[in-house]
């Protein structure tokens, strides 16, 4: 073989390799658009379970939202009936609002207004049995106020007061539902 054919030989052999190149971008390509192709570490479990865990927080956080309208609307009348309390708390979460609606009641008075939340589930167990998550909160209640039950007059609470403070809640399947098991005020401002 002479150098002329080896460089021919070689010469087509790019040629046919670059062809093969072009086709195979060609070919991943859409629309302009460069195909997604599922890499070796994200599996279709793994995404199953991302999916898992994102569906999870919602539905924690949505019975984590849902708890504090029925404590509002249980402290606004002070009596848990029909506020849905228990369809979204259980254990200390649900005691320590019949607790404090009790003492309200022997008091006179009753909460007007609602607290403002920012909850942010952070982290989600689906291991376990039951199923627990944590959830943090930011909690403001400057529009939130003590009020006597007869008269509606506000009531006067301490200055230095915190108006805005972190909340850390548990909350577990109780069952198939998601329930608030547990909250913890914090004495810092948030």
């Amino acid at each position: 073989m002479t150098l002329t054919t080896t460089m021919r030989i070689r010469d087509v052999g790019l040629a046919v390799a670059a062809t093969a190149a072009a086709v195979s971008l060609l070919a991943a390509c859409s629309n302009g658009k460069a195909e997604e192709r599922p890499t070796a570490s994200t599996s279709p479990s793994q995404s199953a379970s991302a999916d898992l865990q994102g569906e999870t927080k919602k539905a924690v956080e949505q019975t984590y939202r849902s708890y504090w309208d029925a404590q509002t609307k249980a402290f606004e009348k002070v009596d848990v009936r029909d506020t849905g309390l228990e369809k979204y708390s259980f254990d200390q979460a649900y005691s320590k609002v019949l607790a404090d609606v009790a003492n309200m009641k022997i008091k006179g008075s009753a909460m007007r207004g609602s607290p403002q939340i920012k909850p942010e589930v952070t982290a989600v167990s689906l291991d376990e049995s039951p199923k627990r998550a944590t959830i943090t909160d930011c909690v403001d209640v400057s529009k939130w106020t003590l009020v006597e039950a007869k008269t509606g007059k506000e009531l006067e609470l301490p200055k230095d007061r915190l108006t805005r403070f972190v909340v850390s809640a548990s909350a577990r399947t109780v069952g198939d539902e998601w329930k608030v098991v547990e909250l913890t005020r914090q004495d810092r401002a948030c």
